[in-house]
Formats: C-alpha cells, sequence, structure tokens
C-alpha cells in the first residue's frame, strides 16, 4: 500500500510537468499559426462594411484606401456601403462576423462613440465587439443655411431665433448630428424645432429649398453646394478653419466655446480578430492616409488626416465616449 501511495506521489509531479508542457507547447503552435496566418493574410478578397452612403466624400475615401490596401497585399478590398438606422445595420453586421479579417467595418464617432447613450438596446456592444485598427480622419461639420437665407453668421441666426422662439427649424440626418447641433444651439441659446431625417440626401433638397431653415454637415458634403451657391456656410467645427472654407469661422471665432465637436472615420474589425492581422492593417491604414494621394482627397474635399494605431486609436475612443455622453446630457436628448 505505501508503495503504491509513493508511486502515485511520484507521478504527480511528472504529470503536472506533463501536462504543462503540453499546454506550453499547444499555446506555442497556436501563436505559430496564428502568426502563419497573419504572415499569409489576406488569402482571398476582404470587405469593408462602410457606415456611409455611396458617393460621399467619406465613400470616395474609403474606396481610394481599399484600393491602397489591395494593392499593397494582393488581394481585392471592397467597400459595402450600409447606411441607415445610425449606423446601426452596419455595425451590428460586423459585429455578427467571423473574425477572420475579410470582413472589416469603416465607422464615424457617432456609431461607435455616441451611439451607446443614444439607444438604450444596441445590438452590439461598442467596446466588446469591435477590435479598432486605425483611425483615419477627422470630419469637420459646418452649419448651412440655404443661399437664399438672410443669415449670413451665427449671429443673425441666433438674433432671429432670440426674436422668435421655437419658430426656426433645423434639420438632422442622424442621432449624432443631432447631438452635435444641439450643443451648439445651447452655446448660442438658440430655441429652435428639430427636423429629423433618414439620411443627407433626403435632407439636401429640403434645406437647399428653403424648407429648412438651417442644418448640420459634413464640409465634405458641403463644400460642393456652397461653392454652386446653393448653400451658405455659417461656422465650422475644427478647432481651427477648413482650406476648402477658409472664410467661414471657426465656433470659438464666432464666440460659441471650444471647437471640440469633430467626428473621425475610422477601421474596426469583429472583436477576436487575430492580433498580428490587426497590426498588420493597422500598419497599413496609418500608412495610408499618409500618402500623397490621401492628402490630395483631404485638400479637395474639407477633411483632415487625423491617424492614429490600433492601441492609440482604442484609447481615444473611449475619450471621445466621456465627451458624446457630456453632450448628450447638456442637450437633453434621452436614449431611445
Amino acid at each position: 500500500m505505501s508503495h503504491s501511495i509513493f508511486r502515485l506521489r511520484a507521478r504527480r509531479p511528472f504529470v503536472a510537468a506533463l501536462a504543462a508542457a503540453s499546454a506550453a507547447l499547444g499555446g506555442l503552435l497556436a501563436l505559430a499559426h496564428t502568426q502563419a496566418l497573419a504572415q499569409d493574410y489576406p488569402v482571398r478578397p476582404v470587405r469593408i462594411v462602410s457606415v456611409t452612403s455611396a458617393g460621399s466624400g467619406v465613400d470616395g475615401f474609403s474606396r481610394l484606401m481599399a484600393s491602397y490596401l489591395g494593392k499593397r497585399l494582393g488581394q481585392g478590398f471592397f467597400i459595402e456601403n450600409r447606411p441607415g438606422a445610425n449606423s446601426i445595420l452596419a455595425c451590428d453586421h460586423v459585429a455578427k462576423a467571423a473574425p477572420d479579417g475579410y470582413t472589416l467595418l469603416l465607422a464615424s464617432a457617432s456609431a461607435l462613440a455616441a451611439n451607446p447613450y443614444l439607444f438604450k438596446n444596441l445590438p452590439y456592444d461598442a467596446n466588446k465587439d469591435f477590435a479598432p485598427i486605425a483611425r483615419l480622419s477627422a470630419l469637420p461639420v459646418t452649419i448651412v443655411v440655404p443661399a437664399t437665407s438672410p443669415y449670413r453668421s451665427m449671429a443673425d441666426l441666433a438674433d432671429a431665433a432670440h426674436d422668435r422662439p421655437g419658430k426656426l427649424n433645423f434639420g438632422t440626418s442622424t442621432t449624432g448630428y443631432r447631438t452635435m447641433l444641439s450643443a451648439i444651439n445651447g452655446a448660442a441659446r438658440i430655441d429652435a424645432v428639430d427636423v429629423p431625417y433618414k439620411g443627407t440626401s433626403n435632407l439636401l433638397p429640403d434645406l437647399i429649398g428653403g424648407t429648412i431653415d438651417y442644418g448640420i454637415l459634413e464640409v465634405s458634403t458641403a463644400v460642393p453646394l456652397v461653392r454652386a451657391n446653393k448653400l451658405r456656410a455659417l461656422v465650422v467645427t475644427s478647432p481651427a478653419r477648413v482650406a476648402t472654407l477658409e472664410d467661414v469661422p471657426t465656433l470659438a471665432e464666432a464666440g460659441l466655446g471650444e471647437a471640440t465637436l469633430v467626428s473621425w472615420i475610422g477601421l474596426f474589425a469583429p472583436a477576436g480578430t487575430p492580433q498580428p492581422v490587426i497590426d498588420k492593417l493597422s500598419m497599413l491604414a496609418v500608412e495610408f492616409v499618409q500618402t500623397p494621394e490621401a492628402a490630395a482627397h483631404f485638400a479637395q474635399l474639407g477633411t483632415i488626416a487625423y491617424p492614429a494605431g490600433a492601441s492609440e486609436f482604442a484609447k481615444a475612443i473611449v475619450e471621445d465616449q466621456a465627451k458624446w455622453k457630456r453632450y448628450i446630457t447638456a442637450a437633453g436628448i434621452q436614449a431611445e
């Protein structure tokens, strides 16, 4: 009996050591497999699901990036536009996709930083369901009025609103933009009625035609319409003036406080995507943002290079979520 007990006790360290060695070997094999996958990645076309509409300024930028990634990695990268529902459709689709690097998400700050505070029952978790790859660009927005409007500055607009409280109306195409414009209205003490639209394409005809007194648009969308004398820009939300609207003041210059209302566009993968794949895509995405082709696009549309790698981007998203929470609370917007 004692000999049996001795043999059992003698075997336990050996068995434990064998199990530990097997686990370590398994971990090394898994790591080697993951690194091999990343080295070979991609071996088939990659789909980038975008929250934006086809034909928009951001869409043009995303297709330029997809072309660059395809050339650098030797596989096709193609854009699939899934706009609508305040970016929820695209985000939910990618959140449920296989975490293999072949379905990516191109999304804005409103989708990942604002939506968690705007909607009670999101079908995705902004912090758990996505792996940030890279932040690409900043999207200054502008407050615009019809070209026929009597308002030529934010001061004119504010004076008119003060004279007729609750009589002016403003158009927004997403809940995120509603939040931003509500915050600006609060800073200017403007009491006006929000008219929500399903998308920019629905908003523009009413805005250009004068049915809506004023609205908020991405600079990249507004610039061609301002140049065509269909809209007039009153203010931009970027910290500095935008080259394509160089005569338009910033929020700070218009006396409306610090200009912190700048959105961004970033690239994401489903959570669980192998880190070496994330790192490879992050390096190339940041590399693309600094190319002459990207710079030319920024200069043309008024967007701004705003690159950040995966880890830096992840930290920035948490900070932006805190900012958007403050904006939403200050605007008195209740989660839907």
